[in-house]
C-alpha cells in the first residue's frame, strides 16, 4: 500500500493535509466574534451521557 493511500482515522494523512488543517484552525472564531455575527456555536459535546440531559 502506498503511503498516500494510507487512511487510519487520523485528522491528517499528509503534511499537506496538516498545513490545510492548520489554515482552518488559525481562522476559527470564538464565542464572542460568533455573537457579533449573529452566529450560534455548535453544541458542547458531553463525555458523559447523564450530562446531556442538563
Amino acid at each position: 500500500m502506498k503511503r498516500e493511500e494510507i487512511v487510519n482515522g487520523n485528522m491528517a494523512n499528509t503534511m499537506d493535509e496538516l498545513k490545510i488543517l492548520g489554515k482552518q484552525m488559525e481562522n476559527l472564531r470564538d464565542g464572542g466574534q460568533l455573537e457579533e455575527a449573529e452566529r450560534i456555536s455548535d453544541p458542547q459535546q458531553f463525555d458523559d451521557e447523564e450530562e446531556e440531559g442538563k
